[in-house]
């Protein structure tokens, strides 16, 4: 008896050191939320989202010039400031070097892949001494599931920080100051179109100038395409500068989402701004030349129809083979997919651009992507490597299979033998014809797949195989001269 008192005195002590420990544990975690809730960002985060939001993250310190992250470059991470100043800039559309804006505490950046596409963003450099918290993406986006104040602080930043892009990507605003594009944004009104909607008509009088800020749209002249702008793009200025009705249609390809400046105060922005006017009457001189020169090349006027048909444009990357390099009947790369996945998620033959087999396989859809439209389990998402991929909440409804217009998505049973879209549809349609009641719920035995870049690998097992590099991941701005 007396051992057994000894023995609990002497684990009083340890227990007591635990108990310690753990109530400076549970202060140090309170204390680091309460430090994150006075970061701007992060205002009306739930201070146990916060908490957990520093466990996940490491603090990182950067000398002044030091380059955090690339223009161009897939970005995994987010950045939040707490200490020093960064410069955030990026080349316009004609290639210049624009500076965006500058963030100091309580900013954070690098939010962008979480809501948009990965290959984009700006070069952001220290300016000075900086510590950065810094969190995997991936990490925020499992702690974002259950935390929608978080979502919301940082789709705000977002949005934000896609106006200033946008406005910094058109050469027509590029060269004004951080400070005047404030007021330019200002002006900006926003609007919404759905997918195939038309923006504006041929023949219509123009109401104001259109800035997409997210999505795609094709411009078209008695029916052929003649351009496409996506987002850092404007249109509708011709018809505001010449008074003159617009001279072609803008149909939406994506759900698109524009900023548009009222005829009334654009002609009050061009009167402040004598040279924005005179950029702006070049760019719609330009425009005509252009369009006067693809509506007499038959060859543009079908790169454009079969690029849109493709879905092309839809993506920022499209997987080609060089067939110059490419020796006869050599399928490795079909083969490399067929081993790691269990199945071939690409085809070589689909279309051929300058010499490039463009192949028939996901185009990782940027914007307005069907498949994530109709997910009822919202089982596809964007992943770190820049492409969307299925998760294993796949129910194996088969919606994306049916609504992909680039049949790029099939169902596949749970152990990988793949079925083709046209078997899916008849089973569906053997199902509609002979319902049933089950008596319990049914696993689900079938889930779908495509191409997510090899998503959870360290490469593209078809490019890797490839022994000749004739396969590769291009950028569209490098495919097509558009």
């Amino acid at each position: 008896m007396g051992t057994l008192t000894e023995h609990r005195k002497r684990g009083s002590p340890a227990r007591a050191r635990a108990d310690a420990l753990a109530r400076l544990s549970e202060e140090h975690r309170r204390r680091q939320a309460v430090a994150l809730a006075q970061l701007d960002c992060l205002q009306g985060v739930r201070l146990e989202h916060l908490a957990k939001l520093a466990e996940l993250s490491v603090l990182r310190p950067f000398v002044p010039g030091a380059v955090i992250q690339g223009e161009g470059v897939a970005n995994s991470q987010l950045f939040l400031i707490l200490r020093g100043t960064v410069t955030l800039t990026l080349h316009d559309r004609l290639g210049r070097n624009t500076l965006i804006g500058v963030l100091n505490r309580g900013d954070c950046f690098g939010e962008g892949p979480l809501f948009g596409d990965r290959f984009r963003g700006a070069t952001v450099q220290a300016e000075t001494i900086c510590y950065l918290l810094q969190t995997p993406l991936e990490s925020v986006v499992e702690l974002m599931s259950n935390a929608p104040e978080l979502t919301a602080a940082l789709r705000a930043t977002y949005l934000r920080r896609l106006v200033e892009s946008t406005l910094a990507r058109v050469p027509l605003f590029s060269r004004l100051s951080p400070l005047e594009r404030v007021g330019v944004a200002a002006l900006l009104q926003p609007a919404h179109y759905r997918r195939g909607e038309t923006i504006i008509r041929e023949g219509e009088p123009g109401e104001a100038l259109y800035l997409v800020e997210s999505g795609q749209v094709i411009v078209e002249q008695n029916g052929q395409a003649i351009a496409h702008l996506e987002e850092g793009d404007f249109f509708g200025e011709m018809s505001l500068l010449t008074d003159q009705p617009h001279n072609a249609d803008v149909r939406a390809l994506t759900p698109v989402e524009v900023l548009t400046v009222p005829a009334n105060q654009f002609h009050q922005l061009l009167d402040s701004q004598p040279q924005l006017a005179a950029q702006l009457r070049e760019v719609a001189e330009r425009r005509r030349t252009h369009g006067a020169l693809v509506r007499r090349d038959a060859t543009r006027v079908h790169e454009y129809a079969e690029a849109v048909q493709h879905g092309l444009l839809r993506g920022s990357h499209v997987l080609v083979r060089d067939a110059q390099l490419c020796k006869p009947d050599c399928d490795l790369c079909v083969a490399a997919c067929t081993t790691r996945h269990g199945h071939a998620r690409l085809s070589i033959h689909d279309a051929t651009f300058h010499g490039f087999d463009i192949t028939d396989t996901c185009r990782q859809c940027r914007v307005g992507a069907e498949c994530v439209e109709v997910c009822p389990a919202d089982a596809i998402q964007w992943k770190a490597n820049g492409a969307l991929a299925i998760s294993d909440a796949c129910t194996g409804c088969g919606e994306c299979v049916m609504t992909c217009p680039y049949d790029a998505v099939q169902l596949v049973p749970r152990n990988r033998t793949a079925r083709s879209p046209l078997e899916l549809l008849w089973q569906r349609v053997k199902r509609t014809a002979r319902p049933t009641i089950p008596l319990e719920p049914a696993m689900p035995t079938e889930r779908a797949d495509k191409c997510d870049l090899c998503y959870g690998f360290d490469d593209l097992a078809c490019v890797a195989a490839c022994p000749s590099g004739a396969l590769r991941l291009t950028p569209v701005e490098e495919l097509f001269s558009f």
